[in-house]
């Protein structure tokens, strides 16, 4: 069976704080991210970050999936971790990282995506997700 990609992006502003990602580039509004038609499991998730560094202080972020797309319930991931001696010390990108999975995912039901800045506040983290669905 081929495998289908649903991507999501948008930023972590606070610390501690549930951040929907639900935009998709130059699109705004795409809608709700279904689990595709087909399929039974979620065999991977790309996850890509960015931080601006607004302090000086580590941090760390989470990329953490929920809805009835997910019927084991909540998945939460490790998306990037850090740190900067100088306040206001510019950016520091993370390569995209692949995860394997294997978690049972019911179609034509809605997964949300939420970026999660953990820690202390670095200032902003940028989230982009990609699901991988078998």
């Amino acid at each position: 069976m081929a495998k289908l990609y649903r991507s999501r992006e948008g930023e972590a502003t606070a610390v501690d704080v549930k951040s929907q990602l639900t935009t998709l580039g130059s699109e705004t509004a795409p809608g709700p991210l279904l689990v595709p038609t087909g399929v039974s499991k979620l065999v991977g998730i790309i996850i890509a970050a960015i931080q601006n560094m607004a302090a000086a202080t580590s941090y760390s972020a989470l990329v953490r999936l929920e809805g009835p797309g997910l019927p084991g319930g909540p998945e939460v991931f490790a998306a990037v971790a850090g740190g900067n001696a100088v306040a206001t010390g510019g950016n520091a990108a993370e390569k995209a990282t692949k995860i394997d999975l294997d978690i049972p995912v019911t179609p034509s039901n809605e997964i949300l995506i939420f970026g999660e800045m953990v820690g202390t506040d670095a200032g902003q983290v940028s989230l982009g997700v990609t699901l991988i669905f078998e």
